[in-house]
């Protein structure tokens, strides 16, 4: 099992906050260069280098001074441009793109590991400096001074490069894509407990209905989103008090304190202690998280599909792209046994109901923003017609065909209703793509 399923739900929350942080990498960067400096000032290796190359080896405190008063100072002032040029690139990406896909660009390793290297640089040479005597030069530890700012001067032209493919549409599109295909594997909810698959729909409608009768309010301890359920540690206590469990909220969903999260049952069995145990299994923070909601991802592409067809930007192929995406995204479900919203224990006995993430909803949330937003362009029509006829051909249920056909339907309609529908070259090209799409799924 890999590492990251290891983690608790809290956990993996954590670490994906710290890794959308721009603070922690260059921390730990800039500290651990901290000790290095410490580390070699105190070491004090004598190096001598004889031929051309003698003169790297600084041995006069005054020259080790200026050298190291250079890269202290010149490794600020890359800092404060680096700061700028991350700050431009945030601006223009939060315009174009929408604020939320910010959070692409914060959890961008390339720029947080250089915004590291520059200050990490800067306290060594800093600490260096300051053990430099009339006595004597730390020689090791100055020519690994040198050896930094010569390294920074090549992060900072791949910086420029990086900054400048980054802010493109088509880097954006697919840094959240790949995000997104990453998350596939891990749909929601995951399992709590063994799946119960004897438990059809008469037997979640009783298991609804019991709580229903004698079943106590599972309240929100506070505001804010769901970012994530700890579900092994909700699966264990469930079974430990020998509880039901009816979750109507999922990773996402937006709370306000004592919003109601679901019901636990029999009554009899719970108390206030415990109803505010299962509450705090409940991680609520100030804005949604991938962890467990995949819809996030899947919502950034069409925020991305949306602007890029707005009146003021009129960028299809944008849009386009995104659909591609969102495409390859209902192509990698479309096979997939979707994770049942009922659970059981070991020993079969239903323990927990949650909201279960369906195709139908992936679908519904990747097609229905671009229906509706991009309808009216041939292009974007053109491209979703070839996109769902791929994405048939990843579908082997019947089921799943004909959900999306109505989708293509839908689309078929909406042009239809269009003013870009009495250009005929166009409509004849959209209808041609809706026949062929249409015999494709069946």
């Amino acid at each position: 099992m890999h590492w990251l399923q290891r983690l608790t739900a809290r956990g993996r929350s954590a670490l994906d906050a710290l890794r959308g942080s721009y603070w922690f990498l260059p921390a730990v960067m800039t500290s651990l260069a901290g000790l290095a400096a410490l580390a070699l000032v105190r070491l004090n290796v004598s190096l001598s280098l004889d031929g051309p190359l003698s003169w790297l080896i600084l041995t006069d405190a005054d020259a080790a001074r200026a050298v190291l008063s250079v890269i202290a100072g010149s490794m600020v002032t890359v800092t404060g441009l680096v700061f700028s040029i991350n700050i431009v690139a945030l601006t223009l990406a939060s315009t174009q793109f929408g604020p939320r896909l910010l959070r692409t660009f914060l959890r961008d390793r390339v720029n947080q590991l250089v915004f590291g290297a520059f200050t990490g640089t800067f306290l060594y040479s800093l600490i260096v400096l300051m053990a430099v005597t009339d006595q004597g030069v730390p020689r090791l530890a100055s020519a690994f001074a040198v050896a930094l700012a010569v390294l920074s001067l090549f992060v900072l032209i791949y910086f420029i490069h990086h900054t400048v493919t980054s802010i493109q549409a088509s880097s954006v599109i697919a840094g959240v894509a790949a995000e997104l295909q990453r998350q596939l594997t891990e749909l929601f909810p995951e399992r709590l407990g063994q799946a119960a698959q004897d438990s059809g729909p008469d037997a979640v409608a009783g298991f609804i209905q019991a709580l229903a009768d004698d079943g106590v309010a599972l309240r929100a301890p506070g505001d804010g989103f769901i970012r994530v359920i700890d579900q092994r540690a909700l699966s264990t206590l469930v079974d430990s008090h020998d509880l039901q469990l009816l979750l109507t909220a999922r990773p996402g969903d937006f709370v306000a304190a004592g919003m109601v999260l679901g019901r636990v049952g029999p009554a009899a069995a719970v108390d206030a202690r415990l109803c505010k145990e299962l509450a705090g299994l409940f991680v609520l923070g100030g804005q949604r998280s991938a962890v467990q909601d995949l819809a996030f991802l899947i919502d950034q592409l069409t925020e991305v599909a949306a602007r890029a067809l707005s009146p003021g930007v009129n960028d299809p192929r944008t849009a386009s792209a995104c659909t591609q995406q969102l495409g390859a995204v209902l192509c990698a479900v479309a096979d997939r046994h979707m994770p049942a919203g009922a659970r059981a224990d070991e020993a079969g006995r239903l323990r927990v109901v949650a909201p279960a993430l369906t195709f139908e909803r992936i679908a519904a949330l990747a097609l229905d923003p671009i229906r509706q937003y991009g309808a009216e362009h041939p292009e974007v029509v053109l491209t979703v017609f070839e996109v769902l006829r791929r994405v048939g051909d990843c579908c082997p249920a019947p089921v799943r065909r004909r959900l999306l056909r109505e989708h293509l339907e839908a689309f078929h309609d909406a042009f239809g209703r269009s003013p870009a529908a009495a250009a005929a070259r166009d409509a004849a090209r959209v209808q041609e793509a809706f026949e062929q799409a249409r015999d494709a799924l069946g």
